[in-house]
């Protein structure tokens, strides 16, 4: 193999293991909270019970909708009002907040409507059972001062370790500040999580497995394993089978997952969103236990859910790149480049993208480099994402790959622009490591105008 052929294909492998790995598609749904009860100047006229929806944005705002249901009529606009001057915490899809809805339900006695208890953890917080000290910080949290109630209960902590209560509310304190892994770690240390504080603590140790699978997948099954002996609902289930994937027991995640797609369609209070995640989890679960059949089941019922989805479509993207990058590895290119067409036709950008940009890259590993058909590929990835740094890079490798037999100026000039371009871009996504390559493939088959390495290789 001539020099030029060797740089080639070993830029191609150091691009394409720099790649960063695909992100997690199920992500946990939090839904929206009250945080504070809002006051009305309307008259009540009596008893009864009114049910207001209200749409909450991903940036804190919100308008109260309309009234759902109300036993007594005269209290609906009190109940509107209430609603509109409360205060809430967005919905969480991750790490996001995004817009939901917010079921507000008041209940009016004689002329007075009752106090609705934080729903920021789900816990109603009083002093019964509680240090001194502990209680301190549950008033700091009914006062959503989670902040400071975070960084009181971990100063009392040095001066009492053993104290359940205080470790309890520091979970309670991180959980409504949305810090669900510093949650997590806080109720891992409580030797006996009280019964009230159980369904936050199940509730933290589940979204601490699913942020923390790709991370650190010891620690995230430690803690799913904790959310169903705590709560053996649908989000602990689901979590479980997150961190079970992550670990490598295939064959559990996917009972575990089945377990949570069960509940979940029997249960009309789940987002459609969130069972999509469940099944986009559970394909997952499918495909790493070689069951196709039951994989494109579940495919079929996300898009039932869900048209618009592209979460199957991702899924089956990941699953063929996965055994396009086995296959490369084996030197089966033929077998490579299938699965990387059958994954660019799925029809998700994203995955086309990272699909087209691999085939590129395989086209230049074998022993003979198929330049026109590199640069088809790195093309198609372009199209659908201009600025891709890998994308410009591989055009560039196939575009410089074709001006060693051809010497042609206007050639080399076009596989200049791309190498540039992928450098420009890699080093403001800050990919030194990237940028270090194209440089180095410029230096060695460009800049130094070198056609010592043309020729058809061998």
């Amino acid at each position: 193999m001539n020099r030029f052929y060797a740089t080639v294909a070993a830029a191609a492998a150091l691009a394409w293991m720099a790649q960063p790995v695909l992100a997690q598609y199920a992500n946990e749904f939090v839904p929206a909270h009250l945080i504070q009860q809002g006051k009305t100047s309307v008259p009540i006229a009596g008893s009864g019970r009114v049910v207001v929806q209200v749409q909450v944005n991903a940036d804190g705002s919100h308008k109260a909708i309309r009234v759902i249901k109300s036993t007594n009529s005269g209290d609906n606009a009190a109940a509107l009002e209430i609603a509109q001057s409360s205060t809430y915490r967005p919905a969480r899809r991750g790490s996001h907040s995004i817009t939901a809805f917010y079921d507000f339900t008041l209940n009016f006695h004689g002329r007075s409507v009752a106090q609705a208890p934080s729903q920021g953890s789900g816990v109603t917080l009083s002093a019964t059972g509680l240090s001194p000290a502990a209680a301190q910080i549950a008033v700091l949290i009914r006062q959503n001062q989670y902040a400071q109630a975070k960084a009181k209960a971990q100063m009392e902590l040095l001066n009492a370790p053993g104290d359940n209560s205080l470790r309890e509310m520091l979970g309670v304190a991180a959980y409504d500040a949305g810090d669900f892994v510093a949650a997590a770690a806080a109720f891992d240390r409580v030797s006996s999580i009280a019964p009230q504080f159980r369904t936050a603590a199940a509730q933290s140790f589940a979204a601490a497995a699913v942020h923390q699978a790709t991370s650190d997948a010891t620690q995230a099954l430690a803690y799913a394993q904790k959310a169903v002996a705590l709560q053996p609902v649908t989000n602990s289930r689901f979590a479980l089978g997150v961190a079970q994937l992550a670990s490598g027991d295939n064959a559990a995640a996917l009972e575990s997952l089945k377990a949570a797609h069960a509940t979940s369609m029997s249960d009309s209070h789940i987002p459609v969103s969130s069972k999509v995640n469940i099944d986009a989890e559970l394909l997952q679960a499918y495909l790493a236990n070689g069951d196709q059949q039951g994989a494109k089941a579940i495919a079929a019922q996300i898009k039932q859910l869900d048209p618009s989805s592209t979460a199957a479509d991702r899924t089956m993207g990941v699953s063929l790149i996965k055994s396009g990058q086995a296959a490369e590895a084996n030197k089966d290119f033929a077998t490579a480049l299938s699965d990387f067409d059958q994954a660019a036709a799925l029809g998700d950008p994203t995955i086309a993208v990272t699909a087209n940009v691999a085939a590129a890259f395989a086209t230049a590993q074998g022993p003979k480099p198929d330049y026109k058909r590199m640069q088809s590929y790195a093309d198609k990835a372009i199209a659908l994402q201009p600025n891709d740094a890998q994308a410009n890079f591989a055009e560039g490798i196939a575009l410089t790959g074709q001006w060693t037999t051809s010497h042609d100026d206007g050639t080399k000039r076009k596989a200049a622009d791309a190498l540039n371009r992928a450098d420009e871009q890699a080093k403001a996504e800050g990919n030194e490591s990237l940028s270090l390559q194209i440089e180095t493939f410029v230096k060695q088959n460009l800049n130094g105008g070198s056609s010592a390495g043309a020729g058809n290789g061998g």
